[in-house]
């Protein structure tokens, strides 16, 4: 049984805020903030991430063109809904583990050939293909943070497996990603009937229901009032930022990859209460989809020394199987315990 806690842990933050600068440096502050984040990451799944060098002003244009966004008229976000071919775009009824969540959101991703319409045949991928709003002052800076993260996240992601001490050709999975960014809006008004789960102290529905991410790494911003969660030795524990943040945790296939080494966080997030709205902007760096996903083999050997603790499997196999899971509740969401050896 897990406890709640509405407090984020003192140690969380003295432990897990990762300076992107101390990284980029080199030298002896590089490794000692590189060891910095290997404890962190293994010790809790979720970081911080300052001194990143992403304007704020790009990401208080962000949360304005998310929030016009989720402010338009019903009709016009259900022209952009998501479908069972189509696992991009709005919805107003996600499901986590089989669980509608209070919350309704806007998917777009990678477009293998930025320069042609979003709907041409090259940029139809595993996930389906990109519908944005039409007015430009909401799409121009959706897209331009996605683009803006897209770097970003694979410089993490080098800084991670540099953590593990993963071979350099392992790097070339960020080549041919199939990433995407997820836009939430929470507020009361979306509300599903189910109750709360109890542990929250509240009688909202949750936000997002209990989960890990499924794929390699997430980049997250926020606005508003604080409520995603962690569990952490047996608690719920209130991750606050700080403003201008990244908020970064890892995902399943970097668990397998890691062979366990880098667990992937189970998280969750409270609904809103009363007139309470937020935003948040969840940037989930994956890998190509043809990507056999296996433990890799770091200098020395496994961290863990027993062997690969998963079987193979494609990134696509994976993807499609929890898509289905997410968007129509086929059958039980698909986890990586069930790929275990």
């Amino acid at each position: 049984m897990t406890q709640n806690t509405k407090t984020s842990l003192s140690q969380w933050r003295e432990a897990a805020v990762i300076n992107a600068g101390a990284l980029r440096s080199g030298g002896e502050a590089g490794d000692l903030e590189l060891s910095r984040l290997r404890r962190a990451v293994a010790t809790w799944g979720f970081f911080e991430l300052q001194g990143h060098g992403v304007d704020q002003h790009r990401l208080q244009a962000l949360f304005a063109a998310q929030r016009a966004f989720f402010a338009l008229p019903d009709a016009q976000k259900l022209s952009l809904s998501r479908t069972a071919t189509n696992a991009r775009g709005y919805n107003p009824g996600e499901l986590t583990k089989n669980a509608v969540d209070a919350k309704e959101i806007l998917d777009f991703g990678h477009k293998p050939d930025p320069t042609a319409d979003d709907n041409a045949p090259v940029n139809v991928v595993a996930d389906g293909w990109n519908q944005m709003p039409e007015d430009a002052a909401i799409r121009e800076p959706l897209w331009y943070w996605f683009c803006l993260c897209e770097p970003l996240a694979i410089e993490v992601y080098g800084w991670l497996l540099q953590a593990l001490g993963a071979r350099a050709d392992a790097a070339s999975l960020a080549e041919g990603h199939s990433s995407f960014l997820r836009l939430n809006a929470y507020a009361n008004a979306h509300r599903p009937t189910q109750p709360q789960t109890a542990d929250t102290g509240s009688d909202a529905p949750l936000g997002i229901h209990p989960h890990t991410d499924s794929g390699l790494l997430t980049l997250l911003v926020q606005n508003g009032h604080h409520a995603l969660q962690v569990l952490h030795e047996g608690q719920w524990c209130l991750i606050e930022p700080q403003p201008n943040a990244f908020i970064v945790n890892t995902g399943d296939m970097l668990q397998v990859m890691s062979n366990d080494y880098f667990v992937a966080p189970e998280h969750r997030v409270l609904g809103s209460v009363g007139d309470q709205y937020r935003l948040s902007a969840a940037y989930f760096f994956n890998p190509p989809y043809e990507q056999v996903i296996t433990a890799l083999t770091p200098e020395g050997g496994y961290k863990n020394n027993d062997g690969p603790r998963y079987k193979g499997f494609t990134w696509e196999e994976f993807r499609s199987r929890r898509g289905a899971g997410d968007y129509e509740d086929l059958g039980e969401e698909v986890q990586i315990s069930q790929f275990r050896v």
